[in-house]
């Protein structure tokens, strides 16, 4: 899966970039190339995941909805890629069980925590559990990326790059519907001021854009 995922990458990334660039808001330093990390982003757009995966080295395995495997070429493709695949209408434990094998194999996952494509307006929406759950679980943190707006063609798109997110207060507790809510809002209050701070950054961009 590695494998083919570094292909794919070095023999497409640079027509992602291209199309594609991007301003990293941040350090691009702090999503790690190797070990255990769960990168978490919010969802604006389908582009969001190549540009993800061609700006930023190394190599993750992302979270995808299980009504991708109904075509059986994007389930193949998906799958070489290291994609796994979560039922978004239950608690997929299956799922949890090998997003959190993989961090604890020392490898990196990639998901959207707030569930779904954002097609409304760019603010972040209510981050659901399963981010914190892999990230307890696997006793790995998690790194906030957050897109200023809809990656546009041939458009610089700012990028903010948070610090790394540590939940380590709620390792080893017993992981109730109480203690999952609280790690996410964790988690939404720092996907929140990384918006704001991307925000602040494009504002000279709008302003200029709009004389």
């Amino acid at each position: 899966m590695k494998g083919f995922y570094n292909f794919i990458r070095g023999a497409f990334g640079w027509i992602v970039r291209l199309i594609y660039p991007i301003k990293v808001v941040g350090d691009k330093k702090l999503i790690p190339k190797t070990g255990k990390v769960v990168l978490i982003s919010n969802h604006l757009s389908y582009k969001d995941i190549p540009v993800l995966i061609c700006h930023f080295p190394g190599y993750r395995h992302f979270l995808a909805k299980k009504e991708f495997t109904k075509n059986r070429l994007v389930r193949w493709f998906f799958t070489k890629m290291g994609v796994f695949f979560v039922d978004r209408d239950n608690l997929d434990l299956s799922a949890i069980r090998t997003g959190v094998g993989y961090l604890k194999n020392g490898e990196g996952i990639a998901l959207f925590p707030e569930g779904t494509r954002n097609r409304q307006n760019t603010d972040i929406q209510h981050i659901k559990g399963g981010a914190a759950m892999f990230a307890i679980k696997g006793e790995a943190p998690l790194v906030p990326v957050i897109f200023q707006r809809k990656a546009r063609a041939f458009r610089r798109t700012l990028v903010y790059v948070g610090e790394p997110i540590d939940l380590g207060e709620f390792y080893g507790k017993r992981l109730d519907s109480t203690q999952l809510a609280l790690a996410s809002n964790v988690i939404e209050a720092a996907m929140e001021r990384g918006k704001e701070s991307v925000d602040k950054m494009a504002l000279p961009t709008k302003n200029k854009e709009q004389k």
